[in-house]
């Protein structure tokens, strides 16, 4: 049986990622930024709690503190994939995307048979930010090696068309008469 604080912290973190999920209002955020504040009362070294408080910081807004709150996870998983995805993702939002290129790349490090539903994103996301960083033949790479192990991706197939697109515009020429050619 659960110790009563063990129960109470899982209550918390419930009660945090249910009411972040619903997301209706800034209000919502802030009673989600409660719970997981009490729930770090109760276990401040627990890594999930952390992740928890960074995504909540990041619907805020607030990149520094959710910044912070990742690496607070980090430093207690670190080789936890989960948490260097969590942590590239605020360092996208803030525009620092080689350390967050580099973040993803440890995440695909530490991606294990537990983190599957993971590697999508994982993939996205670091075609993505190749994308943003000018590195466009890498990023079509990146998405087709992803939707060659989710071919059903949606996200992958959106991250991949626009490349695609902006690939065969480069390759035309207008010609005389204003036909398109290759």
């Amino acid at each position: 049986m659960a110790a009563p604080l063990d129960m109470e912290f899982e209550e918390l973190m419930e009660a945090a990622s249910s009411v972040l999920a619903t997301q209706e209002s800034m209000s919502v955020v802030y009673e989600a930024n409660d719970y997981v504040n009490q729930a770090l009362l109760l276990r401040p070294l627990d890594e999930s709690a952390w992740l928890l408080k960074s995504q909540v910081m990041s619907s805020l807004e607030d990149d520094p503190s959710a910044l912070a709150a990742a690496e607070m996870a980090l430093r207690r998983a670190p080789r936890d994939a989960e948490v260097h995805y969590t942590r590239a993702a605020v360092l996208a939002d803030m525009e620092r995307f080689p350390e967050a290129l580099r973040a993803v790349q440890r995440s695909f490090r530490y991606l294990d048979l537990e983190d599957a539903w993971l590697e999508e994103d994982l993939f996205f996301l670091k075609g993505a930010l190749l994308d943003v960083m000018g590195r466009e033949e890498e990023a079509v790479a990146v998405f087709e090696q992803g939707l060659g192990q989710h071919p059903d991706s949606e996200i992958l197939k959106g991250g991949l068309e626009p490349l695609r697109r902006e690939r065969m515009r480069r390759h035309l020429r207008i010609i005389d008469g204003g036909k398109a050619r290759l």
